[in-house]
């Protein structure tokens, strides 16, 4: 396909010279030097339109703040975490004992290249640091505060993935939500509730 539109874009610029002289318009300011990133804050208007006939590609993001991240949200995906010990759902950890976070994804179409993010409590370290190939995983990424699970496709209906945690701080500690979503689409995703989590 790339080299279709390489041939195509070639024969274009040849016959027509001006088909270079492309110009970009947004919400009013003309950009003629590519390429170009910018911000436009809320107040602004966000109007997009070019002149010229060779193409220009815009990708557009924007980002807010979830002040109540409480509120449990499901497109497409459900996701609910816990701990185990030995098969086990526990909710009390204990200082120095090995424990398991277990995450389920409920998927309720057939979905390719998840991504999985699941934070971890500030108590907790990792006890080991693996990638398990099972539920089609094919990589993971361990940070200080969340580990990110890649995956190449999931069917339908429940998968689980398990990490490995060494509690060593006694207290009580906030847990963000577990969060699942579509890594080219992330409008398709699913988190759960804020949660509390005490180790003795």
């Amino acid at each position: 396909a790339s080299r279709i539109i390489s041939t195509l874009l070639h024969d274009q610029t040849v016959n027509d010279p001006k088909s270079t002289d492309a110009v970009l318009f947004i919400g009013g300011k003309q950009i003629t030097q590519f390429p170009y990133t910018g911000r436009i804050t809320v107040e602004e208007a966000c109007s997009i339109h070019k002149t010229g006939k060779f193409p220009l590609f815009v990708t557009a993001y924007q980002r807010q703040w979830n002040a109540i991240p409480s509120i449990e949200k499901n497109k497409g995906f459900t996701v609910n975490s816990f701990f185990t010990k030995n098969g086990t759902t526990v909710n009390q950890l204990k200082m120095g004992n090995p424990i398991q976070l277990e995450v389920v994804v409920e998927v309720t179409n057939e979905a390719n290249y998840v991504k999985i993010e699941v934070p971890i409590p500030a108590g907790c370290s990792y006890e080991k640091k693996e990638t398990n190939y099972y539920n089609n995983e094919v990589h993971r990424e361990y940070f200080k505060e969340k580990v990110i699970i890649f995956t190449q496709r999931l069917t339908k209906g429940k998968h689980r993935f398990k990490i490995d945690l060494l509690p060593r701080y006694t207290g009580s500690f906030s847990m963000n939500p577990a969060k699942v979503e579509l890594m080219y689409f992330p409008t398709f995703y699913g988190h759960e509730n804020l949660k509390q989590v005490s180790i003795n």
